[in-house]
C-alpha cells in the first residue's frame, strides 16, 4: 500500500526522458531534411556551410521552444501532467495541491536550467530530499505527486538523506575535476607535441612523403636530405621545430632564442 502521495524518482525520470522525445520530434522532423540536404551540399560547395549553421541554429532554437511549450502548457493544463507524467500516473501540483498556471509551470521548466548545470544533481535531488522534490521543484514551489491525489489532501514531509546527496555531490565534484585535469593534460604543449612527435615518425616510417613541405592539421612537415621537421604552434601561443634524423626512431626539438625544449618534454638537437 502507498504510504505517500510522491512520485518516485525513477517514475520521473523515465517520464522526463520520454517527455524529451516527444518534445524533440517536431523539430527534427521540420529541420533534418534541410540539413541533409545542405551538408551533401557542403561536400562539394563551401558556400552552403552557412545555410547548415543557419538550420542547425533554427533546429535548436525550434527544440527549446517545443521543450518549453510542451512541459508549461501540459503541466498548467487540466490533466496536470505531460504525456509522460500520464504514462507514469503522475502530476504536478502548487503547494496547495491545486493545478499550476503556465506561468509557474514555464518558471519550473527554465528552473530546469539550474537543476541541469549543476551536473544534474538538481534532478538527483527528487530522490533524496524532503517530499521528493528536486531542485526546479523548490525554485517553483511545485511538488510532483501521484496521479489519484487531490485538492486538499495532505502533502507529508517524507525522509530526507542529506548524507547521501552530499556523497553525490562529492562523487559529482571530483568527476568534474578529474575531467578538468585530462582537459587541462591534453591541452598542455607537451601533449600536442607528443601526438606531432608521433605524426613524424609515421611519415617516416611511411617513406611516401615527398621532398619539401606540405600542411597537415596546422602542423608544416618537411622532407630533407638529412630528416624529417615538423613545425607546429602550441596551445601556449609558441612555435615550435621537432626533428627527425633520416635512418633514427628519437625525435628532438630544435631550440632557438624564445623557445624552451623542456616545455613541450622533448631533448634538444645536437
Amino acid at each position: 500500500m502507498t504510504t505517500t502521495p510522491y512520485a518516485g524518482f525513477w517514475r520521473r525520470a523515465i517520464a522526463f526522458v520520454l517527455d524529451s522525445i516527444l518534445a524533440a520530434l517536431p523539430p527534427a522532423i521540420l529541420c533534418l531534411p534541410f540539413l541533409f540536404w545542405q551538408s551533401n551540399k557542403i561536400q562539394t560547395l563551401d558556400e552552403h556551410l552557412l545555410a547548415a549553421l543557419l538550420i542547425y541554429f533554427v533546429w535548436q532554437v525550434l527544440g527549446f521552444l517545443c521543450m518549453w511549450l510542451y512541459f508549461a502548457s501540459l503541466e498548467s493544463s487540466a490533466k496536470q501532467a505531460t504525456w509522460g507524467k500520464r504514462l507514469m500516473k503522475i502530476k504536478v501540483v502548487d503547494k496547495n495541491g491545486q493545478r499550476i498556471r503556465f506561468a509557474r509551470a514555464s518558471g519550473r521548466f527554465f528552473a530546469k536550467i539550474l537543476s541541469s548545470i549543476t551536473f544534474y544533481v538538481g534532478f538527483i535531488m527528487a530522490g533524496l530530499m524532503n517530499r521528493k522534490r528536486a531542485l526546479h521543484d523548490y525554485v517553483a514551489e511545485t511538488y510532483v505527486v501521484r496521479q489519484d491525489f487531490q485538492p486538499g489532501d495532505d502533502l507529508p514531509d517524507t525522509p530526507s538523506h542529506p548524507v547521501w546527496l552530499g556523497v553525490v555531490i562529492g562523487v559529482m565534484a571530483l568527476f568534474f575535476l578529474f575531467a578538468l585535469s585530462l582537459s587541462i593534460a591534453a591541452n598542455h604543449p607537451a601533449a600536442r607535441a607528443n601526438q606531432v612527435a608521433f605524426q613524424l615518425q609515421t611519415l617516416a616510417e611511411n617513406g611516401t612523403m615527398p621532398y619539401g613541405s606540405l600542411e597537415a592539421d596546422d602542423v608544416s612537415f618537411s622532407r630533407l636530405t638529412s630528416g624529417y621537421r615538423a613545425v607546429f604552434t602550441a596551445n601556449n601561443g609558441k612555435d615550435y621545430s621537432l626533428y627527425l634524423p633520416q635512418g633514427e626512431e628519437t625525435v628532438c626539438c630544435e631550440s632557438y632564442p624564445g623557445v624552451n625544449c623542456a616545455d613541450i618534454g622533448f631533448a634538444e638537437c645536437e
